[in-house]
């Protein structure tokens, strides 16, 4: 009865554990008595369930490995002064001290779950299965850490009093573990219940290791090869198919979606404490029914690589919030009456690239006398480059186009967009928005990898290895899901074309998962997979973006916190460029293991 109380305990306190804890500190709580064995399959089952727990929960998927890669990516904006979005994050910084605990917390416990399987009397079925999926969360847990961090302390037996201070490993030894973790967890089932790792799960998660470990250069051929093999397994086996509709991923509790490869299961009753924060953390304050802190935006030049790439494109309404209904504030069940007979602009909220327009002489149908509001957006077909509006054009747009009741406020809808001062002046991260979310809870579920991010890593993988048209295929593939995304179908985003070069589609790839996975957990990774040339490509449509430049001005006439900023000042040196394609090894991790230091990492590429 001893042992099975561990057992439960497992799974009631899978969020129990202090943000703060150094993690080799930590003790898993069905090791810390090593004649613990598990003694019936049910048991065994109990502490697998909590490892996946530990996953879910807030310092792992249920909100630190939302929040830290989504806002650290290059595409977040936030209050200053705001260290990780600015891409100037300090060690101190205490979300990624959470977020390396909330892995390393992962990797502890299914270090202990191993150890006491492999003690256990079960039968070798039963160790190959509950085995082979605790490895494939453990190779997840290492991929992120090495992915984030680069080279860290690598730790595969169960935590004791020996042993905890240890210095990093090379990221070769780290991504070897991960290796042979996913190759031994080949031989689980191919099918799984929702949220379970299942042999075809396994395969597309270690094409995409030796993808990674390609384009890091190590062994490079045989990794592209390697990658190449595994995916091919996975797409020929037609278990995984795109969702018809992009939107349909990110609605409520989706778990029967046959694109996802691996994800994450909540509910807003779990009483462990694990559920999902992320829309509490980036929605606007007063747009759900919950509890919202708007902490976080999307980067005004990061809508307009979008928009700019594909105008019309369904999934720009997806990947940002830009409009809601209006509420009187936060934990507000519904939002405010209508002002008059039917929904219009003035029962909603907008943000950029909108704004309203208010009629003086026109009232709202079925209203006491209130003035009619109408929504306006920026005339991306008016710039020579609709990734970068244009201020001139902006500031002339009445002069050339003639008066209106729209053209007469465009100048000064460019003047507000880069005024300091107003912090509802950005885009929303949308995938992650609930509106009927409740306290801090969102009613979502979190895909963790998905087949169409596979479908363009795999491209990748066969244009590196020459066949161009093939990885065109591919990527065709997913856009034209996203055209058919939409009420009505759409021409963007269209095909590419046949006549591509092989570094044309390279980068057109690398700019395609950053729109595709836009606030999505991996758009850290995204963002930096094909090293400092492509990363600083995609930070140059920062440093050169109009609207981003005249709030850095405006920003240092000001004392107020809010307005645009360039990143290091619109300097991307390569020391600044290869310095953020990793996070600094958090000081609390470094002040509880000597072995540890942010000095000697292996930056790569």
């Amino acid at each position: 009865m001893k042992r099975y109380k561990y057992y439960i305990l497992s799974l009631v306190a899978l969020c129990s554990f202090s943000a703060c804890d150094a993690l080799l500190d930590e003790d898993p709580l069905y090791s810390q008595n090593s004649n613990i064995v598990f003694q019936t399959e049910d048991n065994a089952e109990l502490a697998l369930l909590g490892c996946y727990g530990y996953m879910s929960s807030g310092n792992a998927y249920g909100q630190m490995w939302q929040e830290v890669p989504i806002v650290a990516s290059g595409l977040a904006w936030a209050q200053r002064p705001e260290d990780l979005n600015s891409l100037n994050t300090l060690a101190a910084n205490g979300l990624i001290s959470s977020a390396w605990g909330g892995m390393y917390k992962v990797i502890a416990e299914i270090n202990a779950f191993l150890e006491s399987i492999d003690k256990s009397g079960l039968n070798e079925g039963v160790k190959i299965q509950k085995g082979g999926e605790a490895k494939f969360l453990r190779a997840l847990a290492y991929y992120n850490l090495v992915s984030t961090f680069g080279d860290v302390p690598l730790k595969t037996v169960a935590s004791s009093s020996e042993g905890i201070s240890i210095a990093r490993s090379p990221r070769e030894e780290v991504f070897a573990q991960i290796v042979q973790d996913l190759k031994d967890a080949l031989s689980i089932s191919e099918k799984s219940s929702v949220g379970r790792a299942n042999s075809w799960a396994v395969k597309a998660f270690l094409g995409k290791v030796y993808y990674k470990m390609a384009a890091l250069g190590m062994d490079a051929a045989a990794n592209w090869q390697n990658a190449k093999g595994m995916f091919d397994a996975v797409y020929g086996s037609h278990v995984y198919e795109l969702e018809p509709k992009f939107a349909n991923l990110f609605g409520e509790y989706v778990s029967n979606s046959k694109e996802s490869i691996f994800q994450m299961n909540y509910s807003t009753g779990n009483a462990s404490g694990c559920y999902n924060r992320g829309s509490n953390r980036f929605a606007p304050q007063a747009s759900t029914s919950g509890i919202n802190w708007s902490t976080y935006r999307v980067a005004k030049f990061a809508y307009d690589m979008h928009e700019g790439t594909y105008p019309g494109d369904p999934r720009i309404d997806v990947n940002f919030l830009t409009k809601w209904r209006a509420r009187n504030g936060n934990n507000q069940a519904n939002p405010k009456p209508q002002v008059g007979s039917a929904l219009c602009a003035n029962d909603s909220m907008y943000t950029y690239p909108y704004w309203k327009i208010k009629f003086t002489d026109v009232t709202v149908p079925g209203s006491n006398n209130v003035n009619l509001e109408i929504m306006a957006k920026l005339p991306y077909a008016d710039f020579t480059n609709p990734k970068n509006p244009s201020i001139s054009v902006l500031e002339n747009y009445e002069a050339t186009h003639g008066a209106s009741p729209y053209n007469s406020t465009v100048a000064k809808a460019a003047s507000d967009f880069t005024k300091v001062g107003n912090g509802e002046k950005w885009p929303y991260f949308g995938k992650l928005y609930d509106q009927g979310q409740t306290g801090t809870m969102a009613h979502k579920n979190l895909m963790v990898y998905r087949y169409a991010e596979m479908l363009l890593l795999m491209a990748d993988v066969y244009n590196e290895l020459g066949d161009t048209p093939k990885a065109i295929s591919l990527a065709n593939e997913v856009l034209a899901r996203a055209r058919k995304s939409g009420v009505m179908s759409s021409t963007q985003p269209a095909d590419w074309s046949s006549s591509l070069t092989k570094e044309q589609v390279t980068e057109k790839l690398y700019f395609e998962r950053i729109i595709e996975l836009c606030g999505e957990p991996n758009i850290y990774d995204m963002v930096r997979i094909r090293g400092t040339e492509y990363f600083k490509k995609f930070l140059e449509l920062n440093t050169t973006h109009e609207l981003t430049i005249q709030g850095e001005q405006n920003y240092t006439t000001s004392v107020n916190n809010f307005a645009d900023r360039l990143l290091n000042g619109g300097n991307l040196t390569d020391d600044f460029l290869r310095k953020n394609l990793l996070l600094p090894i958090p000081t609390s991790e470094i002040d509880a293991n000597p072995g540890l230091s942010n000095s000697d990492n292996n930056f790569g590429y």
